[in-house]
């Protein structure tokens, strides 16, 4: 057997997550389309699902692995998000599976395009190439817009071609910004030649460089909700399907941090170039997203705007440029998936009831159903950052490493924006404990909806408790210091 086949198969060993992912995509999709039932699709889906997660654990990735001649790389680092994306499709599927934002009849499509998603977030992580960073990036980009377009009515018609044209512009930009970046480096796109090339560059290269890595930077701020491109954030995530806004908040959130660690690694001699703009943008998002979610009144909105907020705390990780920093984005972005997914599988149910996106659709909850209220309430306030939840765990990491770097006004920002945050959570508690319902009757959500607020308000509640093996392992993760 040749070294090339060698190389491929063991490729394909240690990429078999992914693999069975994106085999169990293509399945549900002709299962949709010659199964009678809609229930098969759903089977499938968590049947390629539960193969996934023993897949991972399978082929636990302890070093670093160059796959398929040097285009991705496995190591701890994608392990985690490996696991970030894959529970963010499991969690999104069990709320969609009961969303009345989608007919039944589309429900295969519907679920198969999640598990698209599913790979490209993954790939995203992995990339170790530029040209394989673009593609992730459109894998997750082209399935988001359909998705955003599912309901096929005018609300969501009208979010999709907004979030496709931002979109269209973002990838144009970080494309010519690639291709400026190939040629001043000498034809670099690996990740490890474009890091020896840029260390090679004389002083005044190295400033001329600044403008294709901001450009390349632009495609990656539009993706995560970064200031100032984060205008398509709160229109696309009120017109998409509730499922799909709760994927786009956290999924693409998460992969588009992870491929920003590992080309920000790459291009680490120019970091004192760009920490300036960093540290500004930082501090703005933050306080624009917060200060932006005061005066919503769609739930939808309100979430969309928290999470560019959200997106602010954790891009601290990258200001402080530091080992403990990015341990602290880790361990946010973990509580982030629980407590972000548990609010929006609350919205979920309630929109479903109330046939209302609005703060008012709220009112009186913790008499209609106690056990949402209180879900809800331990997610909003993890959220806010309030011990002893997982939030706050999170949030004092990265508060502490800005305060360690002697980033004093870095971190007194980011507490005084959880403040203005606070009020607003707070506000939606007030709705569901001190008013008088609108409806009498109970709430009666799905057992997908239950399944899914039950993990997500358990992991918010038990990583705050007992944060101690999330720490260890992260921190494992975080020595390795990509930055």
């Amino acid at each position: 057997m040749s070294l090339m086949s060698l190389m491929l198969g063991e490729s394909l060993r240690l990429w078999l997550p992914e693999l069975l992912l994106s085999v169990g995509a293509m399945a549900v999709l002709l299962t949709s389309a010659f199964a009678k039932r809609s229930a098969a699709a759903t089977v499938m889906t968590w049947l390629v699902l539960a193969g996934c997660a023993v897949s991972l654990w399978a082929v636990p990735a302890t070093a670093s692995h160059s796959l398929f001649f040097g285009l991705i790389v496995v190591d701890p680092l994608a392990m985690v998000f490996r696991w970030l994306a894959l529970g963010v499709v499991a969690l999104v599927a069990l709320m969609a599976t009961n969303s009345s934002d989608v007919a039944r009849a589309w429900r295969g499509d519907y679920l198969s395009l999640f598990l698209f998603v599913g790979v490209g977030l993954m790939l995203m992580a992995e990339a170790n190439h530029l040209l394989m960073a673009y593609l992730a990036m459109e894998l997750v980009s082209l399935t988001s817009y359909v998705l955003v377009a599912f309901s096929r009515d005018a609300r969501s018609s009208e979010a999709a071609l907004k979030y496709l044209l931002f979109g269209a512009l973002s990838s144009g930009i970080m494309l010519f910004g690639m291709s400026l970046l190939f040629g001043m480096t000498g034809g670099a796109l690996a990740f490890p030649a474009l890091q020896e090339a840029v260390g090679r560059l004389t002083h005044q290269q190295t400033q001329a460089c600044v403008v294709p890595v901001a450009l390349v930077v632009t495609g990656l701020a539009f993706k995560i909700s970064m200031v100032p491109f984060h205008m398509w954030t709160p229109d696309v995530y009120e017109g998409a399907p509730v499922p799909v806004t709760a994927m786009l908040s956290v999924g693409p959130k998460a992969a588009g941090l992870a491929l920003l660690l590992r080309i920000t690694g790459a291009l680490s001699p120019m970091w004192p170039a760009v920490a300036p703009v960093f540290f500004v943008l930082t501090i703005v998002t933050m306080t624009l997203g917060n200060v932006a979610a005061l005066v919503q009144q769609n739930v939808k909105r309100l979430l969309a705007y928290s999470t560019i907020g959200q997106v602010g705390y954790l891009l601290i990780g990258f200001s402080v440029h530091t080992s403990i920093g990015v341990e602290g984005m880790l361990v946010y972005l973990v509580a982030y998936l629980f407590m972000n997914l548990g609010a929006f599988a609350c919205v979920v149910a309630v929109c479903n009831d109330a046939q209302d996106e609005s703060l008012d659709a709220f009112r009186g909850l913790a008499r209609r159903a106690p056990g949402w209220a209180l879900g809800l309430a331990v997610c909003l306030l993890s959220l806010a950052g309030l011990p002893p939840l997982v939030g706050f765990i999170g949030k004092f990491l990265l508060f502490g490493a800005a305060l360690q770097a002697s980033q004093v006004v870095l971190a007194v920002a980011a507490v005084l924006n959880s403040a203005i945050a606070l009020y607003y959570y707070v506000n939606i508690i007030r709705q569901m404990y001190l008013l008088e319902p609108r409806r009498a009757e109970a709430l009666h959500p799905a057992l997908s909806l239950r399944v899914a607020l039950g993990v997500c308000g358990l992991a918010t509640v038990g990583l705050g408790l007992f944060p101690s093996g999330l720490l260890a392992w992260l921190s494992r993760v975080a020595a390795a210091n990509l930055l």
